[in-house]
């Protein structure tokens, strides 16, 4: 006797329903602009929804996490559905990558001056660094350093905790110094800088990282270029796009 193919779960029905309307959706995009020109095939290839992001935002938003392994096609068929909190998603999911909309002028410039920080080149750093750690101190590493940044204050050089890290580090980009330190330590390093302008900051923070808080002395920083708006247009409409889809 043949064994019935078992039944396909509702979660995996709404997403290739989901799939099918987006197919449709770019199918009529497409046939509303069936004769571009090169040009315009350029400047509108963006439009499209990357494939892969696409399936990424769908397990997100169905699953609330990468999609989870299970033990065969219709192993949660039993399991109860929150209809109205699944259509909810869906409906936020069909948002997001469907948001076509090309941002006039003055809103990409907008955009683009209120996350100048975002489109920066990498910067380079030298600088010494005290370490207080956290698997020393716990919660109260934060203090800890707080504390010894008055003591510098006063004259005095706190010793830190010893580590697998360095007290000095020549220049170095910000990729590899956040592959060192991690919680992109290289960003609040630029920001110090920014904040402590047109002098470097020495000693300054608590700044964190993977191993604990910091007080760090910035020795040379190379900030990295701002790129104009016209070099960078097709990502910063992307990201104006992410974030209005959720808004």
């Amino acid at each position: 006797m043949t064994k019935p193919f078992p039944k396909p779960s509702f979660k995996k029905v709404l997403a290739i329903a989901l799939m099918i309307a987006i197919g449709l959706s770019a199918a009529f995009w497409l046939s509303q602009n069936s004769t571009p020109s090169q040009k315009d095939w350029d400047a509108n290839r963006q439009n499209l929804p990357d494939i892969g992001a696409l399936e990424k935002r769908i397990e997100l938003n169905l699953f609330g996490e990468e999609a989870p392994a299970t033990g065969g096609m219709g192993a949660d068929i039993d399991q109860p559905i929150d209809i109205e909190a699944m259509e909810a998603k869906l409906a936020g999911l069909t948002k997001n990558v469907t948001t076509l909309r090309q941002p006039t002028e003055q809103e990409l410039v907008e955009f683009y001056q209120a996350n100048l920080a975002d489109y920066r080149e990498a910067s380079k750093f030298s600088f010494r660094q005290i370490l207080f750690s956290r698997a020393k101190h716990g919660g109260q590493a934060y203090q800890k350093a707080q504390q010894a940044l008055n003591e510098i204050a006063e004259g005095q050089m706190p010793l830190g905790d010893s580590s697998d890290l360095q007290d000095q580090y020549g220049l170095k980009s910000a990729d590899k110094i956040d592959r060192e330190f991690g919680n992109n330590f290289s960003a609040k390093l630029q920001q110090a800088v920014l904040d402590n302008q047109p002098n470097l900051p020495c000693w300054t923070g608590p700044i964190t990282s993977n191993q604990g808080v910091h007080l760090v002395c910035i020795e040379t920083a190379v900030l990295g270029r701002i790129p104009d708006l016209d070099s960078v247009r097709s990502q910063v409409i992307n990201d104006w796009r992410y974030t209005v889809a959720d808004n």
